[in-house]
């Protein structure tokens, strides 16, 4: 990511932006993290887990780690799969399922018109 602040399209500290003269300057200006994919369809276990630790729920990403649920796997999970096939606390499980997995699989489906589309 770059530190510039938002707004700002070119900014003199920017990394991205040699200083005036200079051209012999790498594209990037070392190794970064790897950018998780927008589309949850692409997302590999790791985006998953990095997700739900990301949305708060650190103790429960490691059960989709360890049931390596990718995000394929993810957007044809069930209520009954996050309730009950993780074996997570109900609390979480609920919370997860309802403002996370489903709100990923509508959002996703809609723009592909539906699961047949994604199933395919």
């Amino acid at each position: 990511m770059c530190p510039c602040p938002r707004g700002v399209l070119v900014s003199p500290w920017c990394p991205r932006v040699p200083p005036p003269g200079v051209t012999d300057v790498p594209a990037s200006p070392g190794p970064t993290k790897k950018e998780k994919a927008a589309d949850p369809v692409e997302w590999t276990v790791r985006d998953v887990v990095d997700y739900f630790t990301e949305a708060g729920f650190p103790e429960q990403a490691t059960a989709f780690q360890e049931q390596e649920i990718d995000g394929k796997s993810l957007l044809l999970m069930q209520r009954a799969d996050v309730l009950t096939g993780l074996s997570i606390r109900l609390g979480p499980a609920l919370k997860i399922y309802e403002y996370h997995v489903k709100l990923l699989q509508r959002s996703h489906f809609e723009e592909d018109e539906g699961p047949e589309a994604f199933l395919g």
